[in-house]
């Protein structure tokens, strides 16, 4: 007898019932059964080289097989079974995301004859809810909020028929004996609810929709009712997603090449950022982008056959900087369709983008997570992420696990009913004991205070790291790259110089244990501190101060002062450094190019002015080459900030280039070029640095988002990027996870 045990992506994708199909077809004697450690265990008599060959070959679409450990046993079998699940095989996997409706099950709800005909949960092996519903491993009915359904006589059939797609499908269910959708106030449940919602929506009603991961709020995209979301919501102007009918109603609102896609059709169904062809002002107020899905549920598809129109807005239903709502949406609509299969775990919609030829994920959840990412490590860890856009990381079997999207921690609802409770739910689901715990560098942050507490409480070691290098060691733990020279471009981080990091240049070194900050940008004076962030005028102040020690230039402007703010007040702050921080930051320096172009002058969402920014910018002529100049100054720490030396750091001026920026806009310039012009010097002084160490360039940061400065560094410079994690802030915890190499290197 050989016993196997298979790791990957192995439960809820139809996985046993197709090694029992193959094992009958092969005439072996055995049994498969899921381990409670989300592998698979199968026994064979005889043949296990054929077996595994075809086993990898014919396997399940949705299934992936990572490793297959093979060993000897005793047993005798008289036939082969699927068997009760339990035990641990001593290996470690996951169960799948949740899949986006396939084509069979599409077909099967709008087929009158079936007796699934408009069933807005019609899922199968291939397809439907997975993580959201899974409280506990192994990935079967019981641990999963559908045990609460007890499947009747025909669904039962149906999952014990050997020739079924639906044989062991743990999200199986039908109008009889599963969930059921019921439009709230009208009291109409079913098919009706749904119906009458898009009825609703056809009129220009708003409706809270319970999905796979929470509540959406839904409209058509006419401007007036988007503007009325938008107060309801308190989202000014940050733009919402939209949900299509199909493919060819997408490319009728946007410019969708193969790469796109690509990932629009697959199972994940992301938002994916395109670019606009059909201008929805209230959608993406000054924007050159939207966001655009396609219905992943048999719902969305349902909601879509009763309506007229073929787009949506589809965005969160939660006041900003909330967790999205599973429970009941805390805000005013006019409807709410909801359904009652409890969600355990709520999962936000992906975003990705498409940048220079690369597909970079902005937010990385529904459809990704749980899907883990490899580390030859063999600690046991958790890292906290960051404070914004954050999610948390789990090390085990050499596997980083990252959350789903929690989102802005400082947030006191995200901080005290997601994140501390993901932090609980992620240790207990993947049975971790952590050996240690890893945050960032800030001592302020919600996520570095709760470390501590979470240290103190398990009597577990703490690192800190810092939140840059974090961001290369998220690149290069993708890549695995252990010395990089990285580039990491974002608006803020925790500087052990004591002043505010954001665009660097660090040659880090994972066996050693070091980086070396080779470069950065010019610093400039944040006035007001956090106030610089959400009003970009003050940081042109300041960076046309700093050139031109007046603020002449700027008389234009004045207009665009806030009540009570004016440029003397600045300059009493600038030149007496009355509540100021120093800043090299390439966020800010984007936050600068928006208020100068009167592109953005309030920023309500993160990353507003350089989203807009992008929006206006067009290729031009260069005349600005780098200007570099050396400074002696603190340039190498150890990971943990304990170490530090002084060194020369190579810094990148740029304050005289917006001051020359400046007079040629005023003077009538091209706004397009002359954006065009700062961010292409800002990639070029990169490359200028990094052009010298002869180590793989790596990218990350909330900046690498910008397409033209990706597509001009790659003019300059060969590097690499994330790819499976965002490069912002949401990806930072898998680069706090890889800075243990260093740890499991030196045991």
């Amino acid at each position: 007898m050989f016993r196997l045990v298979v790791t990957g992506r192995v439960q809820g994708v139809g996985f046993r019932p197709f090694v029992y199909r193959l094992a009958r077809s092969m005439e072996l004697k055995g049994y498969v059964k899921n381990a409670g450690d989300g592998t698979v265990e199968i026994v064979i008599d005889r043949n296990p080289e054929e077996f595994i060959e075809r086993l990898e070959r014919e396997k399940p679409p949705m299934a992936f097989i990572e490793r297959i450990v093979i060993e000897k046993c005793d047993g005798d079998f008289q036939s082969f079974n699927i068997i009760q699940s339990g035990g641990k095989s001593g290996f470690f996997s996951l169960p799948p995301p949740d899949f986006a409706i396939c084509e069979k099950c599409s077909q099967e709800i709008f087929n009158p004859e079936n007796r699934r005909y408009l069933y807005s949960f019609t899922t199968c092996t291939d397809c439907g809810q997975r993580f959201s519903v899974s409280e506990r491993l192994p990935f079967d009915r019981k641990n999963t909020t559908l045990g609460k359904f007890p499947l009747c006589r025909e669904c039962m059939e149906e999952y014990t028929t050997p020739e079924d797609r639906r044989y062991f499908a743990q999200s199986i269910t039908c109008p009889v004996c599963g969930p059921e959708y019921r439009l709230h106030p009208l009291d109409l449940s079913g098919k009706d609810a749904i119906k009458s919602a898009a009825e609703l929506l056809e009129i220009g009603k708003i409706v809270a929709i319970k999905g796979i991961g929470g509540f959406h709020i839904a409209c058509i995209v006419e401007d007036d009712t988007v503007a009325r979301l938008r107060k309801i919501l308190g989202r000014p102007q940050q733009p919402f997603a939209v949900m299509v009918r199909d493919i060819s109603a997408a490319e009728r609102y946007a410019e969708i090449g193969s790469a796109e896609r690509k990932e629009l059709e697959s199972f994940v169904r992301p938002i994916v950022v395109l670019k606009k062809r059909k201008e929805l002002f209230q959608v993406a107020p000054d924007l050159d982008t939207i966001g655009i899905m396609l219905p992943y549920t048999a719902l969305h598809m349902i909601l879509f056959s009763f309506l007229e129109c073929d787009a949506l807005v589809m965005t969160s239903a939660n006041l900003p900087g909330e967790p999205m709502a599973i429970e009941w949406p805390e805000i005013d609509c006019d409807a709410v369709l909801h359904h009652n299969l409890r969600i355990h775990n709520r999962v936000d919609d992906s975003v990705l983008k498409i940048v220079n030829g690369r597909r970079m994920i902005i937010r990385r959840s529904r459809g990704f997570v749980p899907y883990p990412i490899g580390l030859d490590a063999e600690l046991t860890a958790v890292s906290l992420g960051a404070e914004l856009y954050n999610s948390i990381g789990i090390l085990k079997d050499r596997k980083a696990i990252l959350s789903q999207y929690i989102g802005n921690t400082a947030n006191f609802k995200t901080y005290s009913s997601f994140f501390k409770k993901a932090v609980d739910f992620w240790l207990d689901y993947l049975d971790v004991k952590p050996e240690i715990i890893v945050c960032d560098a800030h001592p302020l942050y919600n996520t570095s205070r709760y470390a501590e507490e979470l240290s103190e409480k398990l009597d577990t070691d703490l690192l800190r790291i810092q939140h840059h290098l974090a961001h290369a060691l998220s690149v290069m733990a993708e890549k695995r790259i252990e010395r990089a020279i990285a580039i990491t471009v974002d608006g803020a981080g925790y500087g052990y110089d004591g002043t505010v990091w954001g665009g660097e240049v660090l040659v880090v070194d994972v066996r050693e244990r070091i980086f070396e900050r080779v470069g950065r940008l010019e610093r400039i004076k944040l006035l007001g501190g956090d106030m610089a962030v959400h009003y970009p005028l003050r940081t042109l102040f300041s960076i046309i101060y700093s050139a031109e020690k007046s603020w002449d230039m700027l008389e234009s402007y004045k207009k665009y002062l806030r009540k009570n703010e004016n440029f003397e007040i600045l300059e009493r702050q600038y030149r007496r450094n009355i509540n100021v921080a120093l800043a090299s930051s390439a966020g800010r320096y984007m936050d600068a190019i928006s208020a100068m172009l009167e592109v953005c002058f309030e920023r309500t969402y993160e990353g507003e002015p350089a989203m807009k920014v992008e929006g206006i910018t067009k290729k031009g002529e260069q005349i600005y080459l780098p200007e570099i100049e050396s400074s002696y100054e603190l340039r190498s720490f150890s990971f943990d900030g304990s170490e530090k030396s002084r060194g020369e750091v190579r810094v990148i001026k740029y304050d005289h280039i917006f001051s020359d920026s400046l007079k040629r806009y005023l003077s009538g310039e091209d706004r397009r070029v002359v954006a065009w012009r700062l961010i292409d010097y800002l990639a070029s002084s990169f490359a200028e640095i990094v052009k010298d160490y002869d180590l793989p360039v790596v990218l990350s940061g909330g900046v690498a988002f910008n397409t033209h400065f990706s597509r001009s560094l790659s003019r300059k410079v060969t590097y690499h990027t994330n790819e499976h994690v965002p490069a912002g802030d949401n990806g930072i915890a898998l680069g706090q996870l890889y800075s243990l190499m260093c740890l499991e290197v030196q045991k």
